[in-house]
């Protein structure tokens, strides 16, 4: 393919391309922040339904409401909130690695928070905030087109 149409390669030292304006732009945070909530409030029922009701521990139902909300969020911010038409090839590997990463960072907030003897809706508070203003940022950079118009420096 034409190395034109297909975008500049960049090498280690290139600086990677701007995040486009319209992906900030306040409508998209918006969106970002009513499929937060949305995912917030499945996943405090979720974890509150499997804690209480189901009587599974706390560390395990955090880990499954983490796991739905994830898919959830990846389908609405991928139609919805940057209506991106990165093809699921690309951005669902790389929303996995964000999720991942948020995974990784909810279960040590959550682990930290209960042997410190914080109940564990109260922690699950510290660890959404936490998780919630990386995951910005890396599906921010998900969901964008390499080589669009809007990336240009």
């Amino acid at each position: 393919m034409d190395p034109v149409l297909r975008g500049a390669r960049r090498g280690p030292l290139t600086p990677a391309p701007r995040v486009p304006a319209r992906v900030l732009a306040p409508q998209v945070l918006v969106r970002f922040a009513l499929v937060g909530l949305a995912g917030s409030g499945v996943y405090y029922a979720l974890l509150w339904s499997l804690v209480e009701l189901g009587g599974a521990p706390v560390l395990t139902a955090s880990s499954f409401a983490f796991a739905v909300v994830v898919l959830e969020n990846y389908l609405l911010h991928r139609r919805w909130t940057f209506a991106s038409p990165v093809p699921h090839r690309q951005a669902l590997p790389r929303f996995a690695l964000v999720a991942g990463c948020g995974a990784a960072l909810n279960a040590a907030v959550m682990h930290a928070c209960l042997r410190l003897g914080w109940h564990y809706l109260l922690a699950q508070t510290l660890a959404l905030a936490l998780v919630v203003s990386c995951n910005l940022a890396g599906t921010v950079l998900v969901f964008r087109m390499e080589g669009s118009d809007d990336a240009a420096p």
